[in-house]
C-alpha cells in the first residue's frame, strides 16, 4: 500500500515537473562501478582514464541525444522510486542540465544518486551516474559500464535534483506519519 501510494506521488509529481518543463534522474548502486571512498579517509581525487582529467562529454554526442532521444530512464539508489521521461521537450530540458564544462576530477568520497538511462530506437545509447550533493554536483557517463566523461551540472540541474530529493523525503515523511 505504501508503494502504490509512493509510486501515485512519483507520477503526480513527474506530470507537474514536466508541464514546468523540468526532469528527472535515476541510479543502480548494484550497476555502478564509480569507486566511493568514506569521509574519513584522507581527500583523494577521481580522475579519468590513466590519472588524467576526465573530458567533457563529445558534443556529437549529445546533439544526437538532444535530436533522437525517445526515453530517459531514472533509477534512484537511495530514494523509493524511479522515473522515466518520453517528452521531448522534458528530454531535452534534462540534457539542457548538461554543463559544457568538464568536470575533470571529484573527491573519491562523492557518491552518486541516480542512474539516468539515455534510449534512442528502444536500445539504451547512453548512461550516466548523477552526483548531487552539496559540494558534488555533476554527471558521470559511462562507456562498458565505466567512467568516461563527466560534465558539471547546470544551476538549473541542481535546482531540479534538490526539488526532486525533497517531494520524495517529504512523502515518506507523510507516509511514515500515516
Amino acid at each position: 500500500m505504501k508503494n502504490m501510494i509512493i509510486l501515485t506521488f512519483i507520477v503526480l509529481l513527474h506530470v507537474g515537473i514536466m508541464s514546468c518543463g523540468g526532469d528527472t534522474s535515476a541510479k543502480n548502486s548494484e550497476s555502478s562501478n564509480i569507486p566511493n571512498s568514506t569521509a574519513s579517509e584522507k581527500v583523494e581525487t577521481i580522475t579519468g582514464q590513466s590519472g588524467n582529467p576526465f573530458q567533457s562529454i563529445p558534443g556529437d554526442k549529445m546533439r544526437n541525444l538532444w535530436e533522437n532521444c525517445e526515453l530517459i530512464d531514472y533509477i534512484f539508489y537511495e530514494l523509493p522510486f524511479s522515473m522515466n521521461q518520453s517528452e521531448k521537450s522534458g528530454i531535452q530540458s534534462t540534457i539542457a542540465q548538461v554543463s559544457t564544462m568538464a568536470q575533470q576530477s571529484y573527491p573519491a568520497n562523492c557518491k552518486p544518486i541516480a542512474r539516468q538511462m539515455f534510449q534512442v530506437g528502444g536500445e539504451i545509447v547512453l548512461e550516466a551516474e548523477v552526483f548531487f550533493s552539496p559540494e558534488c554536483q555533476f554527471f558521470v557517463f559511462l562507456e562498458d559500464n565505466k567512467p568516461k566523461y563527466a560534465n558539471q551540472m547546470t544551476p538549473q540541474g541542481a535546482e531540479f535534483f534538490g526539488n526532486i530529493i525533497n517531494q520524495a523525503m517529504k512523502t515518506r515523511t507523510n507516509i511514515g506519519q500515516q
